[in-house]
């Protein structure tokens, strides 16, 4: 316990040393002090001596996604690649497998799966949670530039296996747009409401589909700006005529010497 103390003091001390020489303004001159930057590699040789290095914990880690690579666009190789940069990042095995994709009902592999396919049949994409796949469409992608292919690739794949991974989750427990992988899981769900924090990405999202929300407003604004409908109870009656008033007493206008003198 004693030296795991002195270790994160040891690295607490390193941390802020390197905050206290972050960029900043000088007092006199005005110009950024010169950084020094953590030597990381020296840090990180420190946990080592100290710790031994991390090791997987037997056991704790279950199931599997599975890239279904069903194209010669991009070797396997691109895929485990992509893959393994996932799978290290969310601590899951990511296993890349050579398949075939058939609508409608394409055959599964692992816990779940993402199908690569080329054909200008299929759209770019398409997500099915429920049957725990989603396909990535390569043909839709292609340009004669290759980098700006592989990019493209690499971003709709990680797109897919967003979507199919649960990204558009709630925070809250048991929210519809949770897990479900069959008909009776929908069953478990209080009601069809769409949770809070999702709602407020969605009203985000549309506006790229050129879809934007109404605003609201009071009668009374309405009335105010000139495009208020015409009343439909007495309330609504009562502020039109209110706001739609002639004035009863004329408009005074007055000279005042100090004011318009020389006008």
């Amino acid at each position: 316990m004693k030296k795991i103390m002195i270790l994160l003091t040891a690295v607490a001390a390193m941390t802020s040393w390197g905050l206290e020489n972050a960029p900043s303004a000088g007092v006199a001159t005005g110009k950024p002090h010169r950084v020094r930057k953590v030597d990381r590699a020296k840090l990180d040789a420190i946990v080592y001596k100290k710790t031994g290095g991390k090791l997987k914990e037997p056991n704790t880690q279950k199931g599997r996604f599975v890239y279904v690579n069903c194209q010669k666009d991009v070797a396997p190789e691109f895929l485990a690649a992509h893959a393994q940069k996932i799978a290290t990042a969310l601590k899951v095995a990511i296993d890349v497998e050579d398949g075939s994709f058939a609508l409608p009902n394409p055959p599964v592999k692992g816990e779940a799966c993402l199908f690569i396919v080329s054909d200008p049949a299929l759209p770019m994409s398409l997500v099915a949670p429920e049957s725990r796949w989603a396909m990535v469409n390569l043909a839709p992608l292609k340009t004669q530039k290759k980098q700006f292919f592989d990019a493209r690739v690499k971003k709709e794949l990680s797109r897919a296996f967003s979507f199919l991974a649960g990204a558009p989750n709630s925070q809250f427990e048991m929210a519809l747009t949770g897990c479900v992988v069959k008909p009776e899981g929908l069953d478990e769900l209080a009601n069809d409401d769409i949770p809070f924090d999702v709602m407020r990405r969605i009203e985000s999202y549309m506006r790229g589909y050129g879809i934007a929300p109404y605003k609201l407003t009071s009668y009374r604004k309405a009335c105010q700006e000139g495009w208020a409908p015409s009343p439909t109870n007495d309330v609504q009656k009562a502020i039109w005529d209110e706001v739609h008033e002639l004035p009863t007493k004329p408009i005074k206008i007055e000279f005042n010497p100090k004011r318009d003198a020389g006008k």
